[in-house]
């Protein structure tokens, strides 16, 4: 991802950051009284971690230290860990140099199986698409051979793709174009995912939908961005189109992120018409308006075959939280 020059320069931005968090208190790492485990390891069908938002930055080195402990929270687990999920904004500005720093810290959890990744307003608003859709390409192919956006998006170019792991299927949304802060979905992509997930629903297995922004009138979003425009911090105008295709099926997940909310009972997964929506909080910018803003945390999924259950974690004090667990069921 780097040539020779930008190779140094990576390597004198590491230097920098490192000096910023010996100056500026750097965290203990994980503890590991509390490792990720799973509820009943003979019945679990799939094992996911759910991140959302690390906006790792070039020139905010106190981020990293969350980044860098929830990789090693993963790479401490005592259960087998099938795929990471992360809901984008993975790089502040989406450079290439923040994605290599999330592939060092993420290089410790190599007990992860697969991974899914989707772009946020971050990844792309700075730079022209189609430059985005290259870097964050490369990125996730030099983060799993197996995720080939080349190969796995429904067309060249684009970033939305499905990716199938222990016979589930996460059906990946990311933008068609650059907006600063919303998504946009062309109606031959909105063709697309009513498509996949017809498909994918048709076993009666849970399809999980991974989306940067979280639709209107969701997980309390009005207030978390505190504007009279209805859109402001969601998807954007394909908001509707969404929720009406999603509605026609069943057993389905909306895992998204974008708000920074801490984990709150009412607000963090609640329904959404006729499935479940799940937002995300951040594992790299400070949480608010939940219940526990710490960053640094997220889920762990899992999945059986009556139902799928998201356990609380901070992953950067390498802790659950059962007191956020939510247990949906399967119809």
């Amino acid at each position: 991802m780097t040539s020779i020059f930008t190779a140094f320069m990576y390597k004198l931005l590491i230097m920098f950051i490192s000096f910023a968090s010996l100056f500026g208190g750097v965290l203990a790492a994980p503890s590991t009284d509390d490792p990720i485990n799973v509820l009943d390891a003979e019945n679990v069908k799939m094992t996911a971690v759910l991140w959302g938002d690390p906006q790792l930055s070039d020139y905010m080195a106190d981020r990293h230290q969350y980044t860098k402990n929830a990789a090693l929270d993963i790479a401490n687990a005592e259960a087998d860990l099938d795929v990471l999920v992360m809901a984008g904004d993975i790089a502040e500005n989406g450079k290439g140099a923040e994605y290599q720093l999330v592939l060092d810290y993420l290089s410790v959890a190599d007990n992860v199986k697969h991974h899914v990744y989707t772009v946020g307003n971050h990844d792309v608003r700075l730079r022209a698409y189609s430059q985005a859709v290259d870097t964050f390409s490369e990125f996730c192919l030099a983060s799993d051979e197996k995720l080939d956006l080349e190969k796995l998006a429904y067309k060249e170019g684009k970033l939305s793709y499905t990716y199938e792991v222990n016979g589930y299927t996460f059906v990946v949304l990311g933008t068609d174009k650059s907006v600063f802060e919303e998504s946009y979905f062309s109606d031959e992509c909105l063709a697309w995912f009513d498509g996949e997930l017809a498909k994918a629903s048709e076993s009666g297995k849970p399809v999980f939908v991974i989306l940067h922004q979280p639709l209107k009138h969701t997980h309390n979003v009005e207030n978390a961005w505190n504007s009279p425009d209805d859109n402001a911090g969601t998807v954007g105008k394909q908001s509707d189109a969404i929720l009406e295709i999603m509605n026609k099926y069943e057993n389905l997940f909306l895992i998204t992120g974008h708000l920074h909310m801490g984990f709150s009972p009412e607000y963090s997964i609640h329904e959404i018409g006729n499935f479940t929506g799940v937002n995300l909080p951040g594992i790299g910018p400070n949480n608010a308006d939940g219940e526990y803003n710490e960053s640094g945390t997220g889920y762990m999924m899992e999945v059986y075959e009556d139902k799928v259950v998201f356990r609380a974690r901070d992953f950067n004090l390498g802790k659950y939280l059962p007191e956020f667990d939510v247990t949906v069921d399967i119809k």
